[in-house]
């Protein structure tokens, strides 16, 4: 009978603790036997390479995608800039409130002053038939004019017989705020420009268009015609 005695203490097993989890990748790879280590690493190279062979294709892509985004935007605004300078386009008008030869100064004011009531009157009628089709809100109360650029004296070509042509900023009136016993007062609506020759009794006049948004870019410039 062997005498050796096998019931005494055992040495209990070596127990590594689970690392943390950014430490967890090299706890791993040092547990990992010598040919998963290298499948491992054949499939990295094989993934960088893959991902090199497909980087340029990607690129390209890329680029094709960012091209066509600038043209959409370069036809988005090209059809903006069509529409406003079709909303501004011009409309030639030419009355028969001029001052007849040696005409003296009054007669001369009261057809500058009728032919002012004129022009207003056909932007009044231009801007409630937009109104009607949905162009622009309404109702179109009335249109107020004034000299452009503004003066000091608000004197306008209309009350100066020194000067042949004027140039009048407009407001198609939709809302009045103010009045009575109000301190401040004003009017809301759509804009005008218009420039007349008094000699003639030529004149056109622009809905003046703009384009919202913080940068206040003019994309369309009013017609010269119309006074700038």
């Amino acid at each position: 009978m062997d005498g050796s005695d096998e019931s005494g203490p055992r040495r209990p097993d070596r127990y590594e603790p689970l690392p943390g989890l950014t430490e967890l990748p090299a706890w791993v790879w040092r547990r990992t036997g010598r040919g998963p280590r290298l499948a491992a690493l054949g499939a990295l190279v094989l993934a960088i390479a893959a991902g090199a062979a497909l980087l340029p294709g990607i690129m390209e892509s890329k680029r094709e995608r960012v091209e066509v985004e600038r043209r959409e935007r370069a036809e988005r605004r090209a059809q903006l800039v069509r529409r406003l300078e079709a909303d501004q386009r011009p409309r030639f008008r030419r009355s028969t409130s001029v001052p007849a030869p040696g005409a003296g100064v009054n007669e001369r004011l009261a057809t500058r002053a009728a032919l002012v009531e004129e022009l207003s009157a056909e932007m009044l009628a231009d801007a409630r038939a937009r109104a009607r089709r949905g162009q622009l809100d309404g109702p179109v109360l009335r249109v107020s004019c004034e000299p452009f650029p503004r003066t000091v004296d608000g004197v306008g070509a209309d009350q100066d017989l020194s000067r042949r042509r004027g140039r009048y900023a407009c407001i198609a009136v939709t809302a009045e705020f103010g009045g009575g016993e109000a301190a401040t007062t004003g009017v809301i609506g759509h804009k005008y420009r218009t420039e007349v020759d008094f000699a003639t009794g030529r004149y056109a006049f622009c809905k003046v268009s703009g384009q919202a948004g913080p940068s206040r870019e003019q994309l369309a410039t009013t017609p010269g015609v119309c006074g700038g």
